[in-house]
């Protein structure tokens, strides 16, 4: 188990990224080790489709994690227009259950039922996570459009400001998980501490 505190790599487009962001240098997400070995067990089951999920918790400290379906094999193709026109391509040359492998979609009553458990709970929506199969944990486009997608209702719903956690299976011997606050189409990555 690898978690990642500090960006090592080069991202692939620099106007998506805000590595000097002030929110990152306050900001820090705390999550037991219990947790973070579900997400890259959840990830590893999937393998090699994307798996995805919620986060809750309260402040900055992850209580629960919900596993959720990645619907994607069973999209139309009118659901697919949300993605980003390169994912778009390679999405529409693949076969439904090819998709899942480099996408995915959160089953929406999945996502109800979770919901109304945190409530229950009175815990908060923390955050999402999902894997990248075959490439770094770190947002890709499309990551970060349905992100500003949430963002434009999320404080109607009065949601908190979630954490994106990737986890990658790049190095399936090595997966990384790593944090971060997508804010106006940047991408900030936020420290992870793991909890026992």
């Amino acid at each position: 188990l690898q978690t990642v505190l500090s960006v090592d790599l080069i991202p692939p487009s620099p106007n998506l990224w805000n590595r000097k962001s002030p929110v990152a240098s306050r900001s820090m997400l705390a999550i037991p080790s219990s947790i973070i070995k579900d997400m890259i067990a959840h990830a590893r089951e999937l393998a090699p489709h994307e798996c995805c999920g919620i986060l809750s918790g309260s402040g900055g400290t992850i209580a629960e994690g919900y596993r959720i379906t990645n619907i994607l094999a069973s999209l139309s193709e009118q659901d697919l227009k949300r993605f980003d026109g390169a994912k778009l391509s390679d999405l529409k040359r693949l076969s439904p259950e090819e998709r899942s492998d480099i996408a995915f979609q959160m089953d929406a009553r999945e996502m109800a039922m979770a919901q109304r458990d945190i409530r229950s709970k009175s815990l908060d929506l923390l955050g999402f996570y999902h894997s990248h199969t075959f490439s770094p944990a770190r947002p890709s486009q499309t990551d970060i459009t349905i992100a500003m997608e949430f963002e434009s209702y999320r404080a109607k719903l009065n949601f908190p400001e979630p954490f994106h956690l990737i986890i990658s299976l790049e190095h399936p011997n090595q997966p990384v998980v790593r944090a971060y606050r997508i804010q106006d189409s940047l991408a900030t990555e936020v420290p992870i501490h793991s909890l026992p």
